[in-house]
């Protein structure tokens, strides 16, 4: 009876220290291709970035808009997410009554936005079991979360540099502004699940990669 015990002992204490190995997991970048969560993340952070800005343009004038070339990752994502930037800003000038002109030489202005960052992260911890890949054995168990909560952020840091397109003279430059939403998705006892955002219009809480 007491090696029977024994046994079971060491049992729990080998279940215990698996459990507790798989506590916290380190973030990561975004995936390629982008998941929708993370189309919504950048999208939701620039257009919160944007929101109740002062570029410092009277309505009317006539601009041509030329973007920084920051790299955000080393797949295609990157060239993908300053053209969506870039497309989404013009949008948001015109919306404010400025002129967007595709040729620089018909416009007033030239507006140059400056991206100083721009990306995801997600960080995950989870008081469970892992899931497992069969290695040895043709057995694979899936994940069994206890609790588990996986934080998901989009960051965008940006700013205006203003010329005078005829005489190339700096006009202004606005101060930098920061746009960041967060969701975070939680499951307790296995499958019960629910979330916090503050994006408008966030994606269900389950989706395919």
């Amino acid at each position: 009876m007491t090696r029977i015990k024994t046994v079971r002992f060491i049992m729990t204490c080998g279940l215990i220290l698996s459990v507790m190995s798989a506590c916290a997991i380190p973030s990561k970048k975004s995936t390629d291709p982008l998941t929708p969560t993370e189309q919504l993340l950048f999208s939701s952070a620039i257009n919160k970035g944007l929101k109740h800005y002062d570029v410092g343009i009277l309505k009317g004038a006539s601009i041509h808009l030329t973007a920084s070339d920051l790299r955000v990752d080393q797949s295609l994502n990157g060239d993908v997410i300053n053209q969506h930037m870039k497309q989404v800003v013009a949008g948001w000038l015109g919306q404010q009554g400025v002129i967007i002109r595709e040729e620089e030489q018909d416009a007033t202005y030239r507006v140059h936005l400056i991206v100083e960052s721009i990306g995801t992260t997600q960080n995950t911890r989870m008081f469970g079991l892992p899931a497992t890949q069969a290695t040895i054995f043709p057995i694979a168990t899936p994940e069994l979360a206890l609790y588990k909560r996986v934080q998901s952020q989009g960051y965008v840091r940006f700013y205006f540099d203003v010329f005078e397109r005829a005489s190339g003279r700096f006009f202004r430059s606005t101060e930098p502004r920061v746009g960041a939403v967060t969701q975070t998705v939680y499951t307790a006892l296995f499958f019960i699940n629910w979330r916090t955002t503050d994006m408008e219009a966030p994606p269900p809480i389950y989706e395919s990669n």
